[in-house]
């Protein structure tokens, strides 16, 4: 569950916030709370803390897929919103 947070986080994080700087740097903090849980939670689900480990490796780049993905939405409506007022 706590994957969800640099997921979504990252999508809104790209789509809503104009300070690029800003979005990245609680992106960044973002995955490290969904990493360390998903460490330190991984025996309480039968797993290795290694395992967590690789889900955490497989999240990263992940996160950044959907924080370019929210930032590609950002540009995209506005320039239709641009475009609709010409």
């Amino acid at each position: 569950m706590s994957a969800v947070l640099p997921l979504l986080g990252g999508l809104l994080l790209g789509r809503f916030v104009a300070d690029r700087r800003l979005a990245i740097a609680t992106q960044v903090i973002f995955f490290l709370v969904a990493a360390g849980v998903l460490v330190a939670s991984a025996p309480s689900h039968d797993s290795s803390h290694a395992q967590g480990a690789l889900l955490a490796a497989i999240l990263a780049p992940v996160s950044v897929a959907t924080l370019a993905l929210g930032t590609l939405w950002r540009t995209r409506t506005t320039v239709a919103m641009s475009a609709s007022q010409h």
